[in-house]
């Protein structure tokens, strides 16, 4: 039974696979697309780098951060952004569909940093929250080479947590202090 976290976007799709009995996660970055990039040629490539990972493992669960809502737009978001991040969550859906997922659950990122990182004070800012991620992977052995992977590795390891399994990163873990400042 294998697990996979996905930290849609089109310029930078982080992943993170972890099959039960293995020795970790794996992970990494999928470019699924530029300016140039139409939205259904991103939507393609997203399902062929999956399509690749369920050849390698029998994916179960997928968990996956769920789009922006309209009103939370800042910064380089932009109305396009959003119509791209619908279509890759559909199109990420429709993938845990055919390949008979167990579970399909798009997640907010608050519900799995909450898990991952730990409440964060409401305001903390995007780079904070980001550079957290990059933390907590590193104090479970895992060295991501971005902050989208890092987010991946959040997302599947807040999938395991509500699939109540505890992964090989988690196992051997001591209690830490909370990273940066809680509420």
């Amino acid at each position: 039974m294998a697990i996979l976290g996905l930290d849609l976007s089109k310029w930078s799709t982080g992943w993170a696979l972890w099959e039960q009995g293995s020795d970790g996660a794996r992970f990494g970055t999928w470019v699924l697309g530029s300016e140039y990039t139409s939205r259904g040629a991103t939507y393609r490539k997203l399902r062929q780098h999956v399509a690749d990972l369920s050849r390698l493992v029998t994916i179960e669960h997928l968990f996956f951060e769920e789009p922006l809502r309209p009103e939370m737009l800042q910064g380089h978001t932009n109305i396009e952004s959003l119509r791209v991040l619908t279509g890759l969550a559909a199109t990420a859906e429709c993938l845990g569909e055919e390949l008979g997922c167990r579970t399909v659950m798009p997640v907010s990122n608050k519900t799995w940093r909450a898990i991952f990182i730990g409440r964060q004070k409401r305001g903390t800012k995007r780079e904070t929250l980001k550079d957290l991620a990059m933390e907590r992977c590193r104090q479970l052995g895992m060295k991501p080479r971005n902050d989208d992977e890092a987010d991946a590795i959040g997302l599947l390891d807040y999938g395991c947590e509500a699939l109540g399994i505890v992964p090989v990163w988690r196992s051997e873990e001591v209690l830490r202090p909370p990273l940066g400042v809680s509420a």
